[in-house]
């Protein structure tokens, strides 16, 4: 019992002297200093930082984790802080720094300037006010602690990595998304890190490979080079690099054929190749890796049959062989490979029959992706797999037209994608009940019908559109997030759809709704209250009425609205003040009146509410949203000028707009006499303001939107001239300025638009010649109708000489007019002054004998001077 005691004794006077020591050991105070220093160049727009203060101890700042028993900083992680300016280098002479890791910021350079400090104690207050002492002419001394170093997706510029040479026991690399491409000797530095074992180069800006002379990497294991411009890689380099088993040239512009020497790699586990131009068929040698476990060479150019050695590949874990040009028959060999988890034989051309004996072992498989194949499918509707698969893909095949029975066994089912399959016939029994469970599940651009009114969605996404559904909408539970079930047959009321009875929710989570294209009617309920996580609403193309409710006020988050083709009337009173995520909303074609709606915030791209009765002026907060693409107000009844303002529009690089893009793929735009639907709107930059009581000149402003591809100004009372800055808009492709009350002369700068195909000027004022060029005379003569004083091609009407002109040598309406202005009032003045002068001497007569005296004695000196002169000139010349 004593003995007992005394062990526990000891224990607790251990635990006690522990944590009286942890207490008193605190940071290094060279440590603090370096950290401290290595922060001035950092930007902490969000305080993340803001526990390194020379009062706290070092060891409990963010990020920092120091040895318990030595105080000495051994790890520094600020992996996704916001941080933003430059990484110092100095923090890498941390003595026993192991780890540093400053991923995803947004730092975007890396320097080293002299850092060196004194090992002199540590005045805080003096160290707070004054800057750190360095010493340029002494080098750097890293630390040969450190192991792992990541610098990766941060978008850094490194010009020089000399630096790297000293970090020798440097194990893992990442410099992903860094600009290295202008250091030639990137390789040799890595080369000098004996250790290094894991290196990632992705994405950072090579174009090539350096020599190779005196280069070493016995040590490398993992190596990912991926979404470079390397084209090729040395063969000697894989001589070099024996033991690498996870290699990733995903991406990286290569030609040709699979390169031979990665048979050098026996080790190989990981092989990507995909997303190249790799062409030629899969080589028999790539059989003899035997250790291979991942193998994907999607996105190439890759023909020819598969080997039927590679179900000799046991090992094989995922193969992707989608998005090339093989063809013939799947290998039955495949069928072996009782490892596989993930086969991927999509977009290509095979051909022949697939049934369950080309999956009979599969036992291990989890995702299965056969979409866009030319396979004649043959399952035995009692087929009970041996696998359990997590993901399925058959879109554009001919699976059906029945719905594989043989998927109802597939219990771990999260991902369904059979859109575009031909299936007609289902079970509707048993299949709402099956896909319940599942995650995703796209049934689209099928033949499916029936009525599913009685039907509760719970997949988080699910699509329906474009089948053949019919009755009413069916119900969804909380969980479900998008719900597509456009282009049905879908009819009556929505209000059992946004108010079922029996929900006794507060707010769903749906974000995605488009039950646009079937025909649904009545009038929106006010229930929008319980909808708030919606982004996208599209209600287009049904026989929806009435005025818009209230609460639909409460959906702030939306990011697209689209009311189009319905009978919705009314003012448009809702206020979108508070809608500042709102970048796309479409009215067209409704009945909705009263002005424009003047409350959007400038993150609107599409505004379009064409074929209304909207009335009053242009709102000059348009002129506020820069972001703006397409604005529609045609067709309405507005008056009053355009805004001068709006040069301030359009004034963006689209391809920033990265949120709406990835919703807003396609859209239907009003261009060139007609509506089409348009995949993208990357250069779809549209004014249109056609068809209203718009008055007053055009805006100079508007011809220095020069992104513009559409502008339609037609059926208006404009007047004025067409200013010569037109031929500003180098990218307009239609203009349509028809029927208004414009005049003058057509400019010549219009010939500068090269990409016009759409042009129409007709029934305004114009005069004289059309302007020569390429795109104006192949227009057809309607283009320049209804205007008496016009001439020249393509009009029958030729121009006389008065009327014909030289383009080139007229700068412009507003110049011509002055010219002609300025030279009339010169003549006018010159004759006035000449017959006022003349016609006092003739009608007065003192005046006139006065002049004619005064004239005759002028006369009379001249001839005496002149003889004079002429004498002297004589006399002179005479004696000589």
């Amino acid at each position: 019992m004593a003995s007992f005691a005394s062990q526990i004794s000891s224990v607790l006077l251990f635990l006690l002297f522990t944590t009286t020591f942890n207490r008193v050991i605190s940071c290094n105070e060279n440590d603090k200093k370096l950290l401290l220093i290595f922060k001035q160049g950092v930007v902490d727009p969000y305080n993340q930082l803001s526990s390194w203060t020379t009062e706290e101890d070092c060891c409990l700042w963010e990020g920092v984790h120091c040895n318990n028993m030595t105080g000495r900083v051994t790890k520094l992680s600020l992996f996704n802080h916001t941080l933003r300016g430059d990484i110092n280098l100095c923090v890498l002479q941390l003595e026993f720094l192991n780890h540093l890791d400053l991923s995803h910021n947004d730092f975007k350079t890396v320097s080293m300037p002299p850092c060196q400090i004194s090992k002199s104690p540590f005045d805080a207050h003096k160290f707070h006010n004054q800057s750190l002492p360095t010493h340029s002419n002494q080098s750097a001394c890293f630390s040969v602690a450190l192991r792992y170093l990541d610098f990766s997706v941060n978008g850094l510029v490194i010009n020089d990595l000399h630096w790297l040479s000293q970090l020798s026991s440097l194990k893992y690399l990442d410099l992903t998304n860094s600009d290295i491409g202008n250091e030639n000797k990137w390789l040799h530095h890595i080369s000098m890190l004996p250790s290094l074992s894991v290196l990632h180069l992705r994405g950072c800006g090579l174009t090539d490979f350096p020599s190779l002379d005196y280069i070493n990497f016995t040590s490398l294991e993992i190596l990912d080079l991926s979404f470079n411009c390397i084209n090729s890689i040395p063969n000697s380099f894989f001589n070099i690099t024996s033991n690498i088993y996870h290699l990733d040239l995903l991406g990286c512009n290569f030609y040709g054929q699979l390169p031979k020497a990665l048979h050098h790699l026996q080790n190989l586990k990981h092989l990507n190749l995909s997303l190249n131009n790799l062409e030629g068929s899969i080589p028999d040698w790539i059989c003899q890796h035997e250790q291979l476990q991942h193998f994907e060479i999607y996105l190439n150019q890759l023909n020819g049959s598969i080997p039927s050695c590679l179900g000799n590949l046991s090992s094989l874990i995922s193969l992707d062989l989608s998005h090339n040009h093989f063809r013939g028959n799947l290998p039955k060999s495949l069928g072996k490979l009782h490892n596989l988890k993930s086969l991927s034989i999509d977009g290509n051309s095979w051909s022949g029959v697939l049934s369950e004996k080309n999956f009979a072992n599969l036992s291990s498989l989890a995702s299965l992706a056969l979409s866009s194949t030319s396979f004649k499918f043959d399952f035995d509707p009692n087929w009970v797999p041996p696998f359990q698969l997590k993901y399925f893909s058959s879109a554009n095949t001919s699976l059906g037209p029945n719905f594989p029975t043989w998927l109802y066994t597939q219990r771990s089912l999260e991902r369904l994608q059979i859109s575009r399959s031909e299936i007609s016939n289902i079970d509707a029994d048993i299949l709402w009940g099956f896909i319940a469970s599942i995650d995703e599940v796209d049934l689209s651009n099928n033949f499916i019908s029936g009525d599913i009114s009685n039907v509760t969605l719970h997949s988080r996404d699910i699509r329906l559109d474009y089948n053949n559904f019919t009755g009413g909408l069916p119900h969804i539970s909380a969980n479900v997030m998008y719900i597509q079930a456009s282009h049905n047959s879908f009819s009556g009321s929505i209000s059992a759809f946004l108010c079922p009875r029996e929900s006794n929710r507060a707010e769903n989570m749906l974000s995605i709704l488009d039950i646009s294209h079937n025909n649904l009617s009545g009038s929106l309920p006010d229930c929008w209250a319980g909808w708030k996580q919606l982004v996208y609403l599209n209600l287009r193309g049904n026989k929806l009425y009435g005025e818009l409710p209230p609460s639909m006020a409460l959906l702030t988050n939306l990011h697209l609205l689209s009311l189009c083709d319905n009978g919705f009337s009314g003012n448009f009173s809702l206020n979108l003040s508070h809608w500042t995520n709102l970048e796309y909303l479409a009215l067209e074609r409704n009945k909705f009146s009263g002005g424009l709606p003047n409350t959007m915030q400038q993150n609107l791209v599409v505004f379009k509410v064409r074929a209304n009765q909207f009335i009053g002026n242009i709102p000059t907060q348009l002129c506020h949203m820069s972001f703006l693409m397409v604005i529609d107000l045609a067709d309405n009844k507005l008056s009053g000028s355009i805004p001068p303002c709006l040069y301030n529009i359009m004034q963006f690089d689209p391809r920033t707009l990265w949120t709406f893009f990835y919703f807003y793929k396609e859209t239907n735009l009003f261009s060139k006499g007609r509506e089409l639907n348009y995949p993208d709107l990357l250069s779809r930059y549209i004014v249109d303001f056609s068809s209203n009581n718009l008055s007053g000149e055009i805006p100079k402003g508007l011809f220095n939107l020069t992104l513009l591809w559409s502008l339609n100004l037609s059926r208006n009372h404009l007047t004025g001239m067409i200013s010569r800055e037109i031929g500003d808009l180098k990218n307009l492709e239609s203009l349509d300025l028809s029927y208004n009350r414009l005049y003058g002369e057509i400019p010549p700068t219009i010939s500068d638009i090269s990409f016009l195909e759409v042009l129409n000027l007709s029934y305004n004022n114009f005069i004289g010649q059309i302007p020569l060029g390429t795109q104006i005379q192949t227009s057809e003569s309607w283009s320049f109708v209804g205007n008496p004083q016009l001439c020249g091609v393509p009009l029958p009407i030729k121009c006389n000489k008065k009327e014909a002109h030289n383009p080139k040598l007229v700068e412009g309406n507003e110049d011509d007019s002055f010219l002609k202005s300025l030279y009339l009032g010169m003549g006018v003045g010159f004759a006035v002054g000449f017959w006022v002068v003349c016609g006092s001497l003739f009608l007065i007569r003192p005046w006139g004998q006065r002049f004619f005296q005064s004239f005759d004695s002028l006369v009379d000196r001249l001839y005496v001077h002149v003889a004079l002169t002429l004498k002297s000139f004589h006399r002179i010349f005479g004696t000589s």
